[in-house]
């Protein structure tokens, strides 16, 4: 298991090691993945509208890729969190 955020890595251990979380954290600082799986907030009227505070930040998405490289689950959803346990059972399935 994986995870990718736009944070450094630094940034990305001291939120693993606060959260308990054991897995790598990969950090997608040029945005590529996040632009490849459409999670990226980047029209440029967003500029024009005064949302200039979330362009250019990932929208707030999960990705359940299995360890044969295909997507299992998808949720992007830039106002609300994925349900933990819903994660966690889709996780499991695939892991």
């Amino acid at each position: 298991m994986l995870g990718v955020s736009v944070d450094f890595n630094a940034a990305n251990q001291a939120w693993a090691k606060s959260m308990g979380i054991t897995y790598p954290l990969l950090s997608d600082g040029q945005r590529a993945m996040l632009r490849a799986y459409t999670a990226l907030n980047d029209d440029p009227e967003m500029i024009k509208s005064k949302r200039i505070s979330v362009y250019l930040r990932a929208k707030r998405s999960w990705f359940v890729v299995d360890k044969q490289g295909i997507i299992r689950y998808i949720k992007i959803d830039s106002n609300q969190l994925v349900p933990s346990d819903e994660l966690i059972e889709v996780i499991k399935k695939y892991n």
